[in-house]
């Protein structure tokens, strides 16, 4: 029986620290950029390249996510306050 002397990692090494999320992160930053642009979210959601990245189930684990509810807030938050009329002091 031959044991080799230098073990090789097979796989990831760093699977302790858990999954790289790039899916999930491309899938968010699509999102955010077209709502941001001005695109409906629920037009967004049946654009053909959401349908692409990942199952339904990926896409609202992606929108029900912290990070990307703060962006969508975020963005309307701007939107509002750009088109709200100044307010004078009396």
């Amino acid at each position: 029986m031959y044991i080799d002397p230098k073990p090789r990692l097979r796989g990831n090494p760093y699977l302790f620290m858990g999954r790289r999320p790039f899916r999930e992160a491309r899938l968010r930053s699509y999102i955010v950029a077209q709502h941001r642009a001005g695109r409906p979210l629920s037009e967004i959601l049946a654009d053909p390249y959401v349908k692409r990245c990942g199952s339904e189930n990926l896409c609202w684990r992606v929108l029900v996510d912290a990070k990307t509810l703060a962006a969508l807030e975020r963005n309307v938050l701007d939107a509002a306050g750009g088109a709200a009329p100044a307010q004078a002091n009396a």
